[in-house]
């Protein structure tokens, strides 16, 4: 197989290609999206379909500096190769690209007083006692672990354990030369 002929299968590969379908990528989830699909989670400074900010502009919208930071986040830890359809690729996406916004929200409003945490097992103040426990595949994970610190990374979560479990790729090849 040609070198070209190699990349253009790889690629087809990377993209999902079923048949005539082609997947989207993470490149191609657009801000509007994002808006339109957490519509009352969020107030922006720009409304999904507008190009004109709102009027009555405060700190508190959420910009669209602020919206393409998060997706650059996200999209670093995000496996395009996990996903066989294109509504759960955009979906899981989206729901990662939140957590990294509420995130990166709550540290900008701490500034340098921001510190990272995570959930506590339990806790008590007075006569008064809180407990929970999180599955061992989320807390042995370091890396999963941190999706536990919003509502949105454990969304992220719910959607993606599925797709960890017994994920494997068959490739055809042979060990010799024929």
């Amino acid at each position: 197989m040609a070198y070209k002929e190699l990349w253009c299968a790889c690629k087809n590969y990377r993209l999902g290609k079923q048949g005539n379908k082609i997947m989207i990528t993470v490149d191609e989830i657009t801000l509007d999206q994002f808006k339109a699909w957490f519509s009352r989670d969020f107030t922006y400074l720009i409304p999904a379909g507008s190009t004109t900010a709102r009027p009555d502009c405060c700190p508190n919208y959420v910009t669209d500096d602020d919206l393409n930071k998060c997706f650059i986040e996200a999209k670093i830890n995000f496996n395009e190769g996990l996903f066989s359809d294109n509504d759960q690729l955009r979906t899981t996406f989206l729901y990662l690209a939140a957590h990294y916004l509420v995130n990166d929200l709550q540290t900008a409003t701490n500034g340098l007083g921001s510190s990272g945490f995570f959930p506590v097992a339990s806790r008590s103040v007075g006569s008064v006692s809180e407990s929970y426990s999180m599955p061992n595949w989320v807390t042995n994970d370091p890396v999963l672990g941190a999706y536990t610190t919003t509502r949105y990374g454990q969304k992220y979560l719910s959607l993606i354990r599925p797709l960890m479990i017994g994920n494997v790729t068959v490739y055809q090849g042979a060990t010799t030369y024929f």
